[in-house]
């Protein structure tokens, strides 16, 4: 079953029965760190526009991308106090507060977005999915696909997990992030993803892991000669609401608001999927030389970490999702 299908089926079961709240315009911030010209971006500002029309003007979505309302963190800690409504952001971040869900970014975990779909509308997903809201009242009300991470670097081609060892490779600076490489035999480093063209370019690191549309987006095929396709974590990202504004709102109106999130999250997933089958092509054409790496022979290499993991997950959480067919 589709995430956003078992949420329609509990909308209207909230704790201070919203429909029968008297219906009353209502501005919700919505930050983000994604540039203006992303797409989430623009399927973001699409259907606040038409939440307005659809809602009367009840429900008003600003949308304040490239962090204008502060970086990841700022904006979730936002939403708890009340600063503003909403965010987009995925399971990394939102393990901050609840480090359970960090889960769903296990590398290798998720084979492609319809399966990391399956993963969180499953009895143990939704169990951490509503942990999250209960614990810090932050909601998702939808999961979009923000892509598949894959390998570039300067040194030489990918194909095996020890072709990686020795590589100073940046990732962000997420604990499972710096543990994936390190079981490869890599370098982890982290760095700012603002510094990581320069770092690149000048080899302070030899290579770095992100979607294609990164990869592109952020010219690395500049300065990076190695493309492997990995495809090690499977990503999403959220429109998240906080639970009060939620609670607040008319039945009938968090009804259009997730009707008007899925339609734009679903054009926005084929988006983003079209442009990945495309993307490797071009980034050969732009010189990148790529490879396909041995994708069980890494999963194999990487699963002594997850037993560093298990307290912070639950006990079974990751043997339970990945069971998950």
């Amino acid at each position: 079953m589709r995430f956003t299908t078992m949420l329609k089926a509990t909308a209207g079961a909230v704790v201070l029965g919203a429909a029968g709240i008297a219906a009353q315009a209502e501005e919700w911030r919505l930050g983000h760190i994604l540039p203006p010209d992303h797409p989430g971006n623009r399927a973001l500002e699409a259907a606040a526009a038409e939440i307005s029309e659809k809602t009367g003007g009840r429900v008003d979505i600003k949308v304040f991308p490239a962090g204008q309302l502060g970086g990841a963190k700022e904006t979730l800690t936002g939403m708890t106090i009340g600063t503003h409504q909403m965010a987009f952001d995925g399971a990394g971040i939102l393990s901050q507060w609840t480090k359970e869900i960090g889960v769903f970014e296990a590398p290798f975990l998720a084979r492609d977005f319809a399966h990391l779909e399956r993963l969180v509308a499953s009895e143990k997903g939704q169990e951490l999915v509503t942990k999250l809201r209960e614990d810090h009242g932050l909601r998702l009300l939808d999961i979009w696909y923000y892509g598949t991470r894959h390998m570039t670097n300067n040194v030489r081609p990918i194909r095996t997990p020890a072709d990686v060892e020795g590589l100073k490779l940046r990732v962000p600076e997420v604990a499972l992030s710096l543990a994936f490489v390190k079981a490869l035999g890599g370098r982890p480093t982290p760095m700012a993803f603002p510094e990581l063209y320069l770092g690149l370019q000048t080899g302070v690191v030899d290579g770095q892991e992100n979607p294609l549309a990164t990869i592109n987006a952020a010219k690395f095929y500049e300065v990076q000669e190695h493309l492997a396709l990995t495809g090690h974590l499977v990503q999403f990202v959220a429109p998240i609401v906080s639970e009060a504004t939620w609670n607040a709102t008319s039945e009938a109106d968090r009804a259009i608001v997730m009707d008007v999130l899925q339609t734009h999250g679903d054009a926005y997933n084929a988006t983003v999927e079209t442009a990945e089958a495309s993307l490797v092509a071009q980034l050969e054409d732009k010189g990148m030389a790529v490879t396909q790496p041995d994708r069980p022979a890494f999963s194999a290499a990487i699963q002594t970490i997850f037993a560093e993991f298990e307290e912070a997950w639950g006990p079974g959480t990751y043997a339970t999702l990945s069971a998950v067919e």
